[in-house]
This record gives structure tokens, C-alpha cells and sequence, in this order.
């Protein structure tokens, strides 16, 4: 079955723009004609040949791992619907760049930009660690981040659950090299704490410009994964986010952080330090002029001193009109005469 564009899926999916095409599928934006909403529509390549059981099985299990993962930093699943050996996920459609988009363009981002993503990634897969899903392929391009900087996480479809069946052998290396955790690279069951070193690997990229790990092939850089020391972070990234993040690195998974959620509360603190040394040193931001420290607002007029001269001109004004006795103006405008020759003085 070969999919074109106008073609209705089941009787209500409008089949409109291909957005992508893998080895296993390809992805749609479709139309939903009963509710009125844009849809993602992921299908079963049409000349997928061999092994179309067994990618069918893969793609019904994609499904039941996203069916109860209600969480507004997952892409939600509607429907999954088979027809002649096919199988199509109707997904929600989410027209945001991929973080990976966002490294191809910026490169090395700011730890304030940064640390939101990944503290809405975190708190994405801990809802599916909760649920028994070990998403298995964690990186930027399924990392999808719209303008206001809200994430979605996409493409559970390697994903595993604790309560089904394997699909793959055991000792079936599964996942993407460059993000890729030890134990996976081992072929050993991802865990939890497999997710959270490719989360790691992800802010390591998005904080340096590059990837930790590099290699000729996959299978070299998934060796280095396992046997190579991580390099250090820059000393420019904050030294307590370096340490959480290399901590997340670690080889052994029992020294990674707990749970995703102890990942997403430690770099939201984290995140709101960074932000609070960020206001006072733009609150704490003076000039010094003539041993006098002037606040920038006023400084920022010409020598400060139109400001000052306009300043003390209200004040006399306000002492003369609020009061009735000539003696008292006098007063005022004599104490602001020896104010300003103070003012000289000091210049």
C-alpha cells in the first residue's frame, strides 16, 4: 500500500505533507476531518520488504507504550489503527523545531536556555519511568521545543516496557551511538538510569557545541561510551551544573542520579540560582564617579548631573509651594544654593 497525499485513513485521517522517512516508517501531517484538528500520522513504509511482522509488532508496541502517557512534555498518542498489514499511529502534531535544529543553528547555549529543556525532558520521562517505559532513544531530535520553550518528547518507538514482551534478542544493541548508555552499548537492559546518561549527553552537547564522544563508525563511538573517561565541561559552565551533569555521565548507572525527577529538581535549583546571580549582578550594576557610587539610571544622563539639577530644583519648588511663609523659601533655596556649591566641591 502506497501512501500519496489526499489519501483518507482510516475513513477520518487526511493524509496532506510526508514530513519524514526512516528504515522503519514514515511520518505525515494529516488531518483529522471528524474533530477538526492537525494531526501527526507515523506509518509503516510501503516497501519496508522483510521482516514487515515484526516492524508492525514494533510499531503496535510504540503504541501501547505511549497510550496512558498523559503528560504535557509527551507528545500524546489519539489512535492506533492497522489495514492491510499497516499500521498507523495518529499522534499529536507538534509544529515546533527539534532541539537538535536548535544546536545546528546556536551551537553552544546558555545554561539559562538550556536548563529549561532539559528540566522538562526529565519530568517528561520520569511520568514514563513511572509507567514501566524506558524511552532508549533520548536525543535532541526527539526533543521538540516550540517557540514559547515548551518540550515535547517524540518517537517512543524503540521504547521497552517492564510488563511486555522484548522484541529484540538479547544482547541486540538498541539506540542512537551518539547517545547511547554503556549498559546499552553492552547489549544489557536499559534502565531508567539509561535514559538519564543520554539526557546527560544531550546538556553536555548543548553546553560545549559538541558531543562528548566521537569515533569513525557507531560502534566506535559506542566503545568510547563504555571504556573512555568523559571529558571535562568547560570551566565557564557553572561548576555545580558541571558536576550534576558528569554525575549523570558516570559508567555505572547506580551512580547516576536516582530518578528523573531528582534530575529535574536539582537543575531547577540550579536553574533559579544561575537566574538570581543573573538580577543582582544586573541589580547590583553602579557608576563611580568622584568617589560617589550613582545608580545607573541616573548616571546614564550626561555626567548625571542634568538629573541631579532637576532633582534639586523640584525639591525648592515643592518647599516653596508648600508652604505660605517667604522665610521658609528662603530657607529652602539658601540649602540648595550650599548644595549645589557641595556638588562642586566635589567635582
Amino acid at each position: 500500500m502506497k501512501l500519496i497525499e489526499g489519501q483518507l485513513i482510516h475513513r477520518r485521517y487526511r493524509l496532506d505533507q510526508r514530513l519524514a522517512q526512516g528504515g522503519m516508517g514514515e511520518v505525515w501531517k494529516g488531518y483529522d476531518i471528524q474533530l477538526g484538528r492537525v494531526v501527526a500520522i507515523k506509518a509503516l513504509r510501503a516497501d519496508s520488504g522483510k521482516n514487515v511482522e515484526t516492524k508492525v509488532r514494533r510499531l503496535r508496541t510504540e503504541a501501547h507504550n505511549s497510550a496512558n502517557l498523559a503528560h504535557p512534555n509527551i507528545a500524546a498518542l489519539f489512535e492506533y489503527y492497522e489495514h492491510d498489514g499497516i499500521g498507523f499511529l495518529i499522534m499529536e502534531y507538534v509544529p515546533s523545531d527539534s532541539l537538535a535544529d536548535l544546536f545546528h543553528r546556536k551551537g553552544i547555549l546558555e545554561a539559562t536556555e538550556l536548563l529549561p529543556i532539559l528540566i522538562q525532558t526529565a519530568r517528561g520521562l520520569f511520568i514514563a519511568h513511572s509507567h514501566g517505559i524506558i524511552h532508549r532513544d533520548v536525543k535532541p531530535a526527539n526533543i521538540m521545543v516550540s517557540e514559547e520553550g515548551e518540550v515535547k518528547i517524540t518517537d517512543f518507538g524503540i521504547s521497552t516496557s517492564s510488563n511486555q514482551e522484548s522484541i529484540t534478542q538479547d544482547g541486540m544493541v538498541v539506540g542512537t551511538a551518539q547517545y547511547i548508555s554503556p549498559e546499552q552499548a553492552q547489549g544489557q537492559q536499559a534502565t531508567p538510569q539509561s535514559d538519564i546518561y543520554s539526557l546527560g549527553v544531550v546538556a553536555y552537547e548543548g553546553l560545549c557545541g559538541h558531543r562528548p564522544f566521537t569515533g569513525a563508525t557507531p560502534v566506535d563511538i559506542a566503545a568510547a561510551h563504555v571504556n573512555d573517561p568523559v571529558p571535562p565541561l568547560p570551566d565557564s559552565v557553572d561548576l555545580q551544573l558541571r558536576q550534576f551533569i558528569m554525575s549523570m555521565l558516570s559508567k555505572d548507572p547506580q551512580d547516576r542520579p536516582k530518578d528523573a525527577l531528582v534530575v529535574s529538581r536539582t537543575l531547577s535549583r540550579i536553574e533559579r540560582r544561575l537566574l538570581d546571580q543573573q538580577t543582582m549582578l544586573s541589580d547590583s550594576t553602579t557608576v563611580v564617579s568622584s568617589g560617589r557610587r550613582l545608580p545607573r539610571r541616573v548616571a546614564s544622563r550626561p555626567h548625571g548631573q542634568q538629573l541631579l539639577t532637576g532633582l534639586q530644583g523640584r525639591v525648592g519648588q515643592g518647599a516653596s509651594e508648600g508652604t505660605s511663609h517667604p522665610q521658609d523659601s528662603a530657607k529652602s533655596r539658601k540649602a540648595n544654593s550650599q548644595g549645589n556649591e557641595d556638588w562642586k566641591d566635589q567635582q
